[in-house]
């Protein structure tokens, strides 16, 4: 499988269209591939780290940058009930009073801390609290309580 023409794809599934210029496009995109690998089991052998907005991937955001070069480029590998349930998962979370790009990166934080970090948090919520200012209890449970049908 070409990774990166596999992100693409799937974004592109989602309803996400970006030639990931800009930050924002490209952490929205971050957090969706780690959602993907985490809870959906689709795979693309990412790598991520913490970073201040939550999970992150030196090299996917190496691939996205570069994404505009691959026009021609095929995926057929994409578990497709898994992106359905990605998308059913994205599609409350667009309908939420709250940023879609938000959302995600509260609940990828919290996967990332409640699973990928040591040590662990006694409360990854509290912790989650504490590294981003921007964001408060009502924002963590809103997405939480969507993410908590698919998980």
């Amino acid at each position: 499988m070409s990774r990166s023409c596999c992100v693409i794809k799937l974004l592109t599934d989602l309803g996400i269209r970006s030639d990931f210029r800009s930050f924002k496009d490209r952490l929205l995109a971050q957090k969706i591939v780690y959602v993907a690998q985490t809870i959906f089991n689709i795979n693309f052998g990412y790598k991520f780290i913490w970073h201040i907005r939550g999970p992150y991937s030196k090299t996917l955001s190496r691939d996205l940058r570069a994404s505009e070069d691959r026009g021609g480029c095929r995926c057929q590998e994409l578990d497709y009930s898994s992106v359905s349930k990605l998308k059913s998962m994205l599609s409350e979370l667009r309908g939420l009073n709250m940023d879609v790009g938000l959302s995600l990166e509260i609940i990828a934080s919290y996967l990332m801390l409640s699973r990928d970090v040591f040590p662990k948090p006694e409360d990854p919520v509290k912790e989650l609290l504490s590294r981003k200012p921007y964001i408060n209890y009502e924002n963590i449970s809103t997405a939480l309580n969507v993410f908590s049908k698919y998980f």
